[in-house]
């Protein structure tokens, strides 16, 4: 039995979340100071009673969780046969550029660049393999990976054909990621007519963006993709909203230009749709961390986006790197609604059914559940278009909780982490010490979402519109 509730605040105003019945709700600044006391372990008799008052109201109980175990392990079935929604196909493992933080860059534990490349044969194997099992999908994606796939346009082309052939009556749309140095007119005007997202990368001005961002020889690809930019604009002006920027936030470029001006300046960008990641650093020998004076302005940008969603700031003085954010905290609002009471079998949040939200199929035909995952990994291997899925290995990952079942147990963000087996792989089973290495960060980031919403709620924002 355990106490799953935790205590924070921001000015003026504290709160509760009760990881029990899954909602926040205010407190006075005495009852505060009690719950907080009792839940770093000071049970005073005072502290007790306001304890039992809340309790008598259907919170702060204790909570009983007696076994780990994902409860969509008996979807497993159901899903990888039925509802896949995405496959992204690896058609190469070339790419023309030598990216500094890139997941095959060799800081990684993962393959490096080759020049190997999927041959058609096996990618209309795994083309056929699932579309026989999207039947229930309505929305059906394919997406396009490398390196840099834009390397192999013909293979892509043909695959294309191939998915149309094979599937005239179906609604598919295609996908794909690319570093923007291929991407001339004839080319965008290929993708788009085809019902293609792209996602171009695009780190921030030239000084920026050619830090990391390199062709083998040193020297920047800033230059290049502008040009390409600036050519698709002026012949498709019309088309923006199929085009993503992504911006990946590197911890070692200056703090002011990264967040303050970053794309403001250009005349391009605003046009298009732009999102921000930060390093990724998954499988990386070295954590990635970011100084005390990043933190500071990356925080006070991110007020000034709070203020801004409030009314209380214009958008022209916005980074545009904090773009989307009111979405994602949309959705974690609808993520706290209330339940009864958390059950007696569950698995921690994070884990996804494994190959069926966004399978991952590499050059040589193996699959994996997405593209974050390291194709070095033994563990994280779910099958291949030969032996089609290991159902047991999927229903493995799908439960990374169990290797630190004790300390979940009685965890207040139990159901609010996000973490998946990729953050506990060590490449050949998961990992007890790996895990608990990423909770502290799990408590500290559901905390500050939980501040955010709290904060526009009493501001007047409203998450339903």
């Amino acid at each position: 039995m355990a106490l799953l509730f935790h205590a924070f605040s921001i000015p003026r105003h504290w709160y509760i979340f009760d990881a029990n019945t899954n909602c926040v709700f205010s407190v006075n600044k005495e009852q505060y100071k009690a719950l907080s006391e009792i839940e770093n372990g000071v049970e005073t008799p005072k502290n007790l009673t306001i304890l039992k008052q809340f309790q008598d109201k259907g919170f702060c109980l204790d909570v009983n969780i007696e076994k780990i175990e994902n409860p969509d392990g008996e979807l497993i079935y159901a899903h990888l046969n039925k509802k896949i929604q995405q496959c992204t196909l690896q058609i190469t493992q070339e790419c023309n550029l030598r990216c500094d933080y890139c997941a095959y860059s060799g800081i990684y534990s993962n393959r490096m660049h080759s020049p190997k490349t999927m041959s058609f044969e096996t990618a209309k194997r795994i083309i056929n393999f699932v579309l026989a099992r999207s039947g229930d999908t309505y929305k059906l994606a394919f997406g396009f990976y490398g390196g840099e796939p834009l390397l192999e346009l013909n293979l892509i082309k043909k695959c294309v054909t191939y998915i149309k052939m094979q599937a005239p009556e179906r609604e598919i749309f295609f996908t794909i990621t690319t570093n923007g140095t291929l991407l001339v007119p004839e080319i965008y005007d290929y993708l788009i007519n085809n019902s293609f997202n792209i996602i171009i990368s695009l780190d921030g001005p030239k000084q920026v963006h050619d830090a990391s961002r390199k062709f083998p020889d040193g020297s920047g690809s800033y230059d290049i993709i502008m040009s390409n930019i600036r050519k698709i604009q002026k012949q498709y002006p019309d088309v923006s909203d199929k085009v993503n920027f992504i911006a990946v936030i590197n911890p070692e470029i200056e703090e002011e230009s990264c967040l303050q001006n970053l794309f403001k300046s250009n005349d391009i960008i605003p046009f298009y749709n732009l999102l921000s990641s930060f390093v990724n650093d998954l499988y990386s020998e070295n954590e990635t961390t970011y100084s005390d004076s990043f933190t500071l302005v990356y925080n006070r940008e991110h007020c000034k986006y709070l203020l801004h969603l409030l009314g209380k700031l214009s958008k022209k003085n916005i980074s545009p790197l904090m773009n989307g954010l009111d979405a994602q905290y949309k959705d974690q609002y609808k993520q706290l609604a209330r339940i009864n009471k958390m059950p007696s079998v569950c698995h921690p949040g994070g884990p996804c059914i494994a190959g069926a939200l966004r399978l991952f199929a590499d050059v040589n035909g193996n699959f994996f559940p997405c593209e974050r995952v390291s194709e070095s990994s033994k563990l994280m291997k779910i099958g291949d278009v030969n032996n089609g899925f290991d159902y047991e290995q999927v229903r493995l990952i799908m439960n990374p909780g169990k290797v630190t079942e004790e300390q979940c147990k009685v965890c207040w963000a139990f159901a609010r982490c996000n973490l998946c087996a990729a953050f506990c792989d060590d490449l050949s089973e998961l990992s007890k010490k790996m895990r608990l290495s990423r909770c502290v960060r799990v408590r500290f980031q559901t905390e500050n979402t939980l501040k955010t919403i709290c904060f526009l709620k009493e501001s007047g924002y409203s998450f339903e519109q």
